[in-house]
């Protein structure tokens, strides 16, 4: 709120565009391993100890390649100034890689209560950071300089609150083969599902522009608050607690519905929220510089609704051992964004890209759930009672 009010749409649209690179380069530099550990049943040391190595070495590639295609993906989106803010974000990438295994360990172990410091701490810092810096007119550096200090104190505590494990310098090339073989279809379901729902950053960047895009940054990031700050919570544990009970089809259905009560319970009605009174809360709380954001929001507030109600259908399918079946539908629906992208917006702007979002997000949504039977076995009363 107190960003919005200081900075320009542009700032903010600036750090978007970057931000698309440096998340696309991240998805290679995960490969999947935080999940594999999780799944991983043998020597979790030493595949930590493998895994760790791993993704230092992918970081250090992504890093050098982030900096190098820096001054094209500028011109890509005829914007100069973008070309040093993504290669000081870059660094972004070799941070998380120190604090991955780490928090993918508590994870494991259900030891949420740990996370908590390297969850909640680099959040207040980036607040205090970033408001703190555009009170001194730093602009868009403001937002950057705060995602880099947000990085680093997430891996500083990622290390703190896992005393009990510590890299050394094993790899076992097996072992990490095997990792990649669960990982990969983790990886690429990540990979589809980031191009799907940010794909739309990129065509907007460079057919509208910076502030167009800030615009519509604003209200995909607000209607997916009930996704991204209640469910995904939720989400976080629920993929190791469905992995307990991956041979046990009738206790993984009956959490798997139990889930969806009480995630929907808290979702809904703020998904609903955010749809009814996007207009004044934008007015109010934001302003009239925000208001091209208000229909868009209101569009973009179903599809939110929607991912936060099938927040757990993502750990059924990897705790199910087809982590495959997201590839496939992240791919069915990246083709329909890809086919209908453009057209929505060059024609229609964001509220075209925004109706496109939503009327996929349904069929998607539609389809999940279809697949989803064919693991835990549930039927359509199950979900009317579960909603």
């Amino acid at each position: 709120y107190v960003l919005a009010r200081m900075l320009l749409p542009a700032d903010f649209g600036v750090v978007s565009m970057a931000s698309f690179v440096i998340d696309f380069l991240q998805m290679f530099r995960q490969m999947g391993f935080s999940s594999a550990l999780i799944y991983y049943k043998g020597d979790i040391r030493k595949a930590a100890d493998t895994a760790f190595l791993t993704l230092i070495a992918i970081a250090i590639v992504l890093v050098a390649g982030s900096m190098g295609i820096a001054p094209y993906v500028a011109t890509f989106y005829r914007t100069p100034e973008l070309t040093l803010v993504l290669r000081v974000l870059s660094v972004n990438i070799l941070l998380s890689a120190f604090g991955e295994v780490q928090l993918s360990l508590l994870a494991k172990e259900l030891a949420f209560r740990e996370r908590l410091l390297p969850d909640l701490v680099p959040t207040v810092a980036y607040g205090l950071v970033s408001v703190s810096l555009a009170l001194m007119g730093w602009g868009v550096w403001s937002l950057v300089i705060a995602l880099l200090v947000n990085s680093l104190l997430t891996a500083l505590l990622a290390w703190i609150v896992v005393p009990w494990w510590r890299p050394s310098l094993r790899f076992d090339r097996r072992l990490a083969w095997e990792l990649f073989g669960y990982g990969k279809y983790i990886m690429g379901s990540s990979l589809l599902v980031f191009l799907i729902t940010r794909i739309d950053n990129a065509f907007i960047g460079r057919v509208l522009g910076a502030e167009p895009l800030a615009y519509y940054d604003f209200a995909y990031s607000t209607a997916n608050r009930p996704a991204t700050h209640i469910s995904r919570v939720v989400g976080q544990v629920l993929f190791p607690a469905y992995s307990k009970m991956q041979d046990n089809i009738a206790t993984l259905r009956r959490a798997f519905f139990r889930t969806t009560h009480f995630v929907s319970l808290l979702s809904v009605p703020l998904g609903v929220g955010i749809i009814a009174f996007a207009e004044p809360f934008i007015l109010t709380i934001y302003g009239q510089r925000w208001a091209p954001a208000i229909v868009p929001l209101q569009l973009l507030g179903i599809y939110g609704l929607l991912r936060s109600v099938a927040v757990n259908m993502g750990p059924v399918f990897k705790a199910g051992g087809k982590p495959d079946w997201l590839t496939y539908i992240a791919l069915g629906r990246l083709a329909v964004m890809g086919i209908l992208l453009y057209p929505a917006t060059r024609y229609f702007g964001i509220i075209g890209v925004s109706v496109l979002s939503a009327a996929v997000s349904i069929v998607d949504f539609v389809i999940s759930a279809a697949l989803i039977n064919c693991i835990i076995h549930g039927r359509l009363s199950d979900y009317v009672g579960a909603l």
